[in-house]
């Protein structure tokens, strides 16, 4: 029994990482068109809410740290804000007043 629930976490951990990979391949020709000009503001925002679910994974968080880096200056409210959700859902201890608790939106 423990034998075939550990083949199954392992297939479903494959899987998530096949997802992960999928997403890097798609994502990575976006930020690098969106990186190479000043792109609309909504279109910046639009591609930063659908990276933003993948930003828990190391090679999609360079892609989203890319996206707000090139555009820090341009946009920098709204960055600001992307950076500070990425914080609160991935890194709550970066924040102020952390206590090891799940930080919740107020």
């Amino acid at each position: 029994m423990e034998e075939q629930f550990e083949k199954e976490i392992h297939a479903l951990a494959q899987q998530i990482k096949g997802l992960h990979d999928q997403a890097v391949a798609v994502y990575t020709p976006l930020v690098d068109d969106i990186c190479s000009k000043v792109a609309p503001m909504k279109e910046v925002e639009w591609l930063l809410d659908y990276m933003f679910g993948f930003a828990g994974e190391e090679r999609m968080l360079l892609l989203y740290k890319r996206v707000c880096r090139h555009y820090w200056q341009v946009y920098p409210e709204m960055i600001a804000l992307h950076i500070m959700e990425y914080r609160k859902e991935y890194d709550p201890e970066s924040l102020p007043g952390y206590k090891g608790e799940d930080v919740q939106d107020e």
